[in-house]
């Protein structure tokens, strides 16, 4: 088991409404650079995170990237992504499209001008590449969550209640597709006690059926959230059958946001 540290933004600026960015942070990136499956996990203004990915069977190394950042003293970033195919060709291209989203972040671009950056980046850099890519800015103290999509598997979230899909109607296309790209923007509010599941379609789609995938999904986004004092990210690999041969490469990021605020308003109910 890997404990990463949060990579870092050196020179952030604001991000607008909503994310204010004060801080300069400049802290070791924590990144899967081996054959091997890989777990990281930290911690961020009381937010658990954790990562897992797992190259495809045989494969030396995967196209599939996940990563989180400091942007500022109250936003992390989550990024996660697919370059199309799997094996160590597409290992190249993977580090240079992740670099170049973790660095129009760090320009102060929100997730949708941030995965058009790297979408502009993509075509320069290999016009026969394209790629899928989610994007997503949590403020913790605002307690809202800003992502956008690039033709990626949708989020999932989990909670007390059960857990949800974020999907809407309009879907956007991969990074590389087209010369110009600016995703749809969306914006949440985030619970005490959330879990956020980013994952790539190695995850879902292991056993090349899409409807059972998902429902395996659900399951075990909310097995984790019953046991979250563990790692989820591992938690949802194991749940998943991911463990043994895999014919995709395959990521999982999770975000649990604190309970404390949960417990704080149940304390002044009973004082009122």
């Amino acid at each position: 088991m890997q404990f990463g540290h949060l990579a870092g933004c050196g020179n952030a600026r604001s991000l607008g409404p909503g994310f204010p960015v004060e801080l300069n942070v400049s802290v070791p990136i924590a990144s899967r650079e081996n054959s091997e499956p890989s777990t990281t996990s930290s911690t961020f203004n009381g937010v658990r995170l954790s990562t897992r990915i797992m190259p495809a069977a045989h494969a030396a190394r995967g196209g599939d990237w996940c990563e989180t950042f400091v942007v500022s003293g109250d936003v992390i970033a989550l990024s996660i992504g697919d370059v199309c195919g799997h094996g160590l060709e597409k290992f190249a291209a993977m580090v240079a499209v992740r670099r170049a989203i973790r660095d129009a972040a760090c320009q102060g671009l929100n997730p949708a001008h941030t995965l058009s950056e790297a979408n502009r980046f993509l075509r320069r850099y290999d016009p026969e590449e394209n790629a899928t890519a989610l994007f997503a800015l949590l403020n913790t103290r605002q307690r809202s969550l800003v992502f956008a999509n690039a033709g990626h598997p949708p989020p999932l979230m989990a909670g007390p209640c059960g857990s949800l899909l974020l999907e809407y109607p309009e879907g956007d296309l991969p990074l590389g597709i087209e010369a110009e790209l600016l995703p749809a923007l969306h914006v949440l509010g985030v619970p005490a006690g959330t879990l956020f599941v980013l994952y790539t379609d190695g995850v879902s789609e292991r056993e090349r059926n899409p409807l059972q995938g998902e429902a395996q999904l659900h399951d075990a986004a909310r097995f984790a959230y019953k046991v979250s004092t563990l790692l989820t990210a591992a938690v949802i690999e194991k749940r998943m059958f991911l463990t043994g041969f895999n014919r995709d490469d395959a990521a999982i990021l999770t975000a649990l946001t604190p309970f404390a605020q949960i417990a704080q308003n149940v304390t002044m109910e009973v004082l009122n």
